[in-house]
């Protein structure tokens, strides 16, 4: 739950004489202070981790099928070049 910026002073100001200031900071530290500072959900690393998945077996097959690609070549070219000089 993300506290603006109003509601973190209001917080503070509030609980500071009640429980002193560092014990308030404290407390206000658990919360994040922007959207950013929110803790990772586990559904959203498992989404985000499946993404990533996905993305590298299509790089990985892509790659599989670029370097089978160029061994045929070379293979073949060595073939030919053994062939019209022998």
């Amino acid at each position: 739950m993300t506290l603006t910026a109003k509601h973190r002073s209001s917080i503070y100001s509030t609980l500071s004489p009640l429980i002193g200031e560092e014990e308030a900071e404290a407390l206000l530290s658990e919360f994040p202070a922007r959207e950013l500072d929110e803790p990772v959900t586990k559904d959203f690393l498992r989404a985000e981790l499946a993404e990533l998945r996905a993305e590298m077996n299509e790089r990985f097959r892509q790659m599989t099928i670029w370097v089978t690609t160029v061994m045929a070549a070379m293979t073949t070219t060595q073939i030919a070049a053994v062939a019209l000089f022998t």
